[in-house]
């Protein structure tokens, strides 16, 4: 019998921030794994576990795909996994975390982690050994889920974090014994190797996600702070500044989207148990938790204007200034940018779900919502610039604020 041994070779880049915890936290709550040269690195056990769970029922332990141990027999995997090592210049951020009850922080709720930021390059490989062609298609599956960004890799992939772009995928393929003499001098692990190695091309794949994508434009500033900078010299000017990137680009996490929202959602419904059930939850007595079904991207401002503004806290019954409260804030004018709010199509009642969605966009385009800090006083205000609804533009249905049309049916 002759055997079939395949190796896919896939470099990428993070299209979002990655937390992948080492397990340490001796700089932050949670920080990131690193290699022996010290730097970023992503466990084979990563994509393992995402890849398997994403597929499902599709590889079970019948399937024999990613192989099973039961009190009678065993099988060895036909899918193997290997770290995805760091091959271009990156940065670890470290972001600020706290959850939220009725709008306010919950005590003893605030963490921080490191993150690599966005557009850090990695690659990786995987080998398959006599997988047949539904188990290859599955696999490809996964891998065109993870460039469409529905499978993301580390920790807080439901709010924004470890979503990449494959930028090359080739694979390699031998027939033994055939191929025996290619095989033998073949260097699985020199990344650099090309001589047996053919670009491969992803098929498009029908998606597990109802997709709304949104174009979005500030009407103000924006307050979404940094309260852990490395360099002293990005706030030599401003007391507070805006998070953003190692290269300046100011962002809106999926955390700040997740969570306003969630609250804006939850006020619509009117169904406690229906919204943890859809949007996730940790209980800690007892310890019991889910994972949201509704996941969001990171936003990116462009064409914001910077401006440092300096406020000071007034004394509500002498109308002055209180002493040692003057601060300034480094803030962004009238940007623009997206955001992608991905939904399993197994959430309870999707219709229902995509329609209180839609309710809320509505609320953020009227100004009715706003996001980050200080909106209280204006800040974190947007207007819709486009809706699309799986592609199909929803633009106009939006302005109306007709649901039965943003969504293509009756209203439940």
């Amino acid at each position: 019998m002759k055997e079939k041994i395949q190796y896919y070779k896939m470099k990428f880049r993070l299209a979002s921030p990655l937390a992948v915890g080492s397990g340490e936290n001796s700089h932050t709550d949670s920080d990131v794994i690193l290699d022996s040269r010290g730097q970023p690195v992503i466990p084979a056990a990563a994509f393992a576990g995402v890849i398997r769970h994403y597929l499902g029922v599709e590889c079970d332990d019948k399937d024999k795909f990613f192989g099973y141990i039961d009190k009678k027999d065993s099988c060895e995997s036909k899918i193997r996994f290997y770290d995805a090592v760091s091959v271009s210049e990156n940065y670890t951020a470290v972001r600020d975390s706290v959850a939220l009850e009725e709008k306010v922080g919950k005590d003893g709720a605030k963490f921080d982690q490191e993150a690599v930021e966005t557009n850090a390059e990695f690659i990786t490989l995987f080998e398959l050994h006599q997988a047949d062609e539904t188990q290859e298609k599955r696999f490809k599956k996964a891998l065109f889920a993870m460039q469409a960004g529905f499978l993301r890799i580390g920790s807080k992939t439901s709010r924004g974090y470890g979503q990449i772009c494959i930028t090359d995928l080739k694979k390699a393929e031998f027939l033994l014994p055939d191929d025996r003499k290619k095989w033998l001098a073949f260097q699985p692990y020199n990344f650099d190797a090309e001589e047996e190695y053919q670009p491969e091309v992803l098929e498009v794949f029908e998606s597990n996600f109802k997709t709304i994508h949104l174009e979005l434009k500030q009407q103000g500033a924006l307050s979404i702070r940094n309260y852990t900078v490395k360099n002293a010299e990005d706030i030599s000017s401003a007391d507070y500044i805006q998070l953003s990137t190692n290269d300046g680009v100011p962002v809106i996490p999926g955390t700040s989207w997740a969570g306003a929202f969630r609250q804006r959602f939850a006020e619509f419904a009117q169904n406690p148990e229906w919204v943890r059930e859809i949007w996730g939850f940790v209980d800690e007595e007892p310890k019991n938790q889910k994972k949201s079904m509704i996941y969001f991207s990171e936003s990116r401002l462009a064409d914001g204007v910077p401006k440092i503004l300096t406020r000071t806290s007034i004394d509500r019954f002498s109308a002055g200034t209180k002493n040692h409260a003057l601060y300034s804030e480094k803030t962004y004018y009238y940007g623009t940018c997206s955001l992608d709010i991905h939904v399993l199509k197994t959430v309870s009642s999707l219709e229902q779900c995509i329609e209180l969605l839609s309710a809320v966009i509505c609320d953020l385009d009227r100004g009715y919502l706003a996001v980050g800090g200080l909106t209280s006083v204006g800040r974190g205000l947007f207007s819709v610039t486009k809706m699309e609804i799986d592609g199909r533009d929803v633009t106009q249905a939006i302005k109306s604020g007709n649901i039965q049309n943003i969504t293509g049916g009756q209203k439940s």
